[in-house]
């Protein structure tokens, strides 16, 4: 029979300090998604109020002027802001959520999997990845669809707006920040454990995460087994019957 307790291996402490993660950050998920949804309800009405101010743009015929082509159609839109230099104009930048760090994989790949998470599923919608950078950066998602796209819609200019943005994408960076230093914590707790029943006595919550052991089914004996394998190579393997 296998024992109760077992080798802990890195792969498993991995696997568990993953899961302690998301655990201890889940928490934070909606009540993020929920300052991402304001941000993009109050993005789209602003945008929208825009285009129904300009002429022959009444919101009753956006459909049939989308369809003719006449003007061109959006749903989407990943926003930037004004970022102040000293003694130099103003530089338009992209508002950034979370950055990814060059050469830091274990790091980038937590962040990815607290944003891929179930709690954070709010969260991820108002997220795009760079192509090329990385990062992760906001995504302003219209709720009615495709709308009229304007030029320069993607700077916001409303200070309102833009300090709601900028709150949203700090908050989620501290809590990825948070994430990163406890998963490091928690790795220093299990490594400090070499076996499950060490787990069980100083991390009890991370025990209940190791893969328990399998009961082992009665297995034959050594002996039993290789006169097993001897009579299959004297009278040869049984057929595979084919399915009908």
């Amino acid at each position: 029979m296998q024992s109760k307790h077992f080798t802990i291996t890195n792969a498993m402490r991995d696997d568990v300090a993953n899961k302690l993660t998301l655990q201890a950050v889940a928490q934070h998920g909606p009540r993020i998604a929920a300052d991402l949804a304001a941000l993009n309800a109050q993005f789209w009405a602003k945008h929208c109020a825009a285009v129904e101010a300009l002429p022959g743009l009444d919101k009753k015929h956006w459909h049939e002027l989308m369809q003719a082509g006449a003007v061109t159609a959006t749903a989407s839109c990943e926003p930037n802001y004004l970022v102040p230099r000293e003694d130099k104009e103003p530089r338009e930048t992209q508002i950034v959520a979370v950055f990814k760090e060059y050469k830091k994989d274990q790091r980038n790949d937590l962040i990815g999997r607290v944003l891929g998470s179930t709690a954070y599923s709010g969260v991820s919608q108002y997220l795009t990845r760079q192509r090329h950078e990385g990062h992760w950066v906001l995504s302003m998602k219209s709720p009615a669809g495709s709308v009229p796209r304007l030029n320069q819609m993607a700077l916001i200019t409303d200070p309102e707006l833009e300090t709601m943005a900028l709150m949203a994408c700090a908050e989620l960076a501290g809590v990825v920040e948070a994430a990163i230093a406890f998963r490091a914590q928690a790795m220093s707790v299990l490594l400090a454990c070499r076996t499950s029943r060490q787990a069980e006595d100083l991390f009890p919550e991370a025990a209940k995460l190791l893969p328990q052991p399998v009961k082992n089914e009665k297995a034959l004996a050594p002996t039993e087994l290789a006169a097993n394998v001897r009579n299959m190579l004297s009278q040869g393997v049984p057929p595979v019957l084919a399915q009908a």
